[in-house]
């Protein structure tokens, strides 16, 4: 028996059968092509990208409406990269001149680019080394005419070194039903993390060599636990124990969903409001059914990266309204403006390169270089705004300049518009997003100019611990349990009641336990998290007392490290 300690991407334990990736990864046999017969390989090169393309539009299609928009981009980005010209002229040539077979071509570029793109400091670069994995691995399928590598994945746990994004929402597109994952590469906010949780697979980060291992003839996944670990060939003793815990976990379930219509109000009476971070598409009947409170961030980056063009105002308010529509009118919509650069860019718009991008021109950085396109969009929101619960929230905020700038920008807006004789919500609310350190320290003087905050606990742990939160080897670093990072919230909250400001918590610390647990004992009382959280924040929401929780708070912001910080508060859900 051997166990393994790592990270918990998403609760659960499990028990069953192992699925190692690499064994079943496509061989790839390298032989020699003669001159006439390259014009042949470049044939079956052409069709590989075309079949490629239709299975990602055939995936793309199903998907709609069964997972968030932001998870679809993924595959979108993929669908641009296909047609990419460099990297299909860099396969012709290298096929006239290599005399090779198209596979093995496929498989030198695509480990020439990916290779060179991990060496960048740059994130957005280091996201298109899994990109480059990503098209490659769909090529070499298309021209294996493999459709079913993972068919004897069902009902196991898959064993890999890492993910791709794409290779998940295939799994879940071919209803596999895959009981979790078990990787090596670490990063709670990569995108795979992301859409682990969002498709609710029990996930584990952590370990080395995974696939190197006897891991017999099942396992145990237990990233439910306070150390999250795998166990490889366990003993009936330890299996016995096990098999008690997950009942004990899947009543916890059962007692989720019997809490799902109920009100978010704590047992003293106070109601926290939980609301969804989404994408333009919303599914209403989800909507309907996890009973969330409004949309807490709308990221509008996902119409502008879809596009061909910068998106008109008419098309922009068809949009914002039918969001609106599909929530309630009367529930909150809070509207992001355009938060592009950094791991983001535009297919139609060119970011100038920088030495180091998620510190330079991005989010309102950008917006306010580029006026128009912020003007457009402010125009587009107070005209939606009508008769609706809309709000405008800017990214990226850093200094007070930068607030006076959208709000006298806003003002301008307003008065062109009672010029022309167009209806908006003269009183919408402006907030601004707390990411970067500044804005923590200048809060208690920012909450004087806008209506609320909503902190990005993803962004402010990267900055405030100058740590990549893409990054493998720092991955031990980037952490927003960090009492450093918590004591930076406590400020913004703090600020917050100083201005009778409202504040809300939109990281992915706002749908886990510990994280409500902690965000709640500093007195903030909106979270906005992907659907999936919402049934089981609304569990823990009603089990806790406002009044009762100072204590936490003292003991979180005195701990010295993340380590401590999540004992103290998973000691405390024990005992609820």
């Amino acid at each position: 028996m051997e166990k393994i300690y790592g990270k918990s991407i998403y609760e659960g334990i499990i028990i069953a059968e192992p699925y190692l990736k690499g064994q079943n990864n496509l061989e790839i046999e390298s032989f020699s092509v003669s001159e006439e017969d390259i014009d042949k390989e470049i044939e079956r090169y052409e069709h590989s990208i075309k079949r490629a393309k239709e299975k990602l539009s055939h995936l793309i299609h199903d998907l709609k409406g069964k997972v968030a928009e932001k998870d679809l981009q993924i595959l979108s980005v993929h669908f641009m990269m296909l047609d990419d010209p460099m990297f299909k002229d860099e396969i012709q040539i290298s096929l006239r001149k290599d005399r090779l077979n198209v596979e093995e071509i496929i498989k030198r570029t695509v480990n020439k680019y990916s290779e060179a793109f991990k060496k960048m400091k740059n994130p957005l670069y280091r996201q298109r080394a899994l990109d480059i994995q990503d098209i490659g691995e769909r090529l070499l399928e298309a021209l294996a005419d493999n459709e079913s590598i993972y068919d004897s994945l069902n009902g196991k746990i898959l064993i890999a070194h890492d993910i791709l994004p794409s290779e998940l929402l295939d799994i879940f597109n071919k209803k596999i039903d895959i009981k979790g994952i078990v990787m090596e590469y670490v990063g709670e906010t990569s995108h795979t993390a992301i859409l682990a949780k969002s498709l609710e697979i029990p996930t584990f980060m952590g370990g080395t060599d995974l696939l190197k291992k006897e891991w017999g003839e099942f396992i145990i996944l237990d990233t439910y636990s306070e150390k999250p670990v795998v166990i490889t060939r366990p003993s009936l003793e330890v299996l016995k124990n096990y098999k008690t815990l997950q009942l004990e976990f899947e009543k916890e379930k059962e007692e989720i969903k019997a809490t799902i219509n109920l009100p978010s109000v704590t047992l003293d009476n106070v109601k926290i409001n939980l609301e969804v971070n989404a994408g333009q598409k919303l599914d209403k009947t989800i909507l309907d059914n996890i009973n969330a409170d409004g949309i807490g961030l709308l990221r509008t980056e996902f119409i502008y990266m879809k596009g061909s063009k910068f998106p008109e105002e008419i098309e922009q308010i068809k949009i914002y309204e039918k969001v609106s529509d599909n929530l309630g009118k009367e529930k909150p919509l809070i509207i992001r403006t355009l938060d592009i650069g950094a791991d983001k860019s535009l297919p139609y718009y060119k970011i100038p390169s920088e030495q180091n991008p998620s510190l330079g021109e991005r989010g309102l950085r950008f917006t306010l270089h580029k006026k128009e396109i912020l003007k457009t969009q402010i125009r587009a929101i107070l005209r939606a705004s009508k008769d609706r619960n809309i709000k405008i929230m800017h990214p990226m905020v850093t200094n007070i300049s930068e607030i006076e700038s959208i709000l006298a920008l806003t003002e301008e807006i307003k008065k062109e518009l009672t010029e022309e004789g167009i209806s908006f919500n003269d009183n919408i609310k402006t907030g601004i997003m707390v990411e970067v350190p500044s804005a923590v320290l200048m809060a208690d003087k920012m909450g004087e100019y806008i209506d609320f905050f909503s902190i990005g606990s993803n962004d402010l742990a990267q900055y405030i611990l100058a740590t990549d939160r893409f990054s493998q080897k720092e991955n031990n670093l980037y952490d927003y349990y960090n009492p450093a990072v918590l004591k930076a919230i406590n400020l913004v909250a703090e600020a917050s009641v100083k201005n009778n400001t409202d504040v809300a918590v939109c990281g992915e610390m706002a749908g886990e336990v510990i994280g409500i647990v902690i965000l709640l004992s500093f007195g903030i009382k909106t979270l906005s998290m992907s659907t999936a959280f919402i049934p089981r924040a609304r569990n823990i929401v009603r089990k806790l007392n406002i009044s009762k929780l100072e204590k936490i708070k003292k003991s979180v912001l005195n701990s010295k490290n993340s380590e401590e910080v999540r004992h103290i508060v998973r000691e405390y859900i024990k005992n609820l």
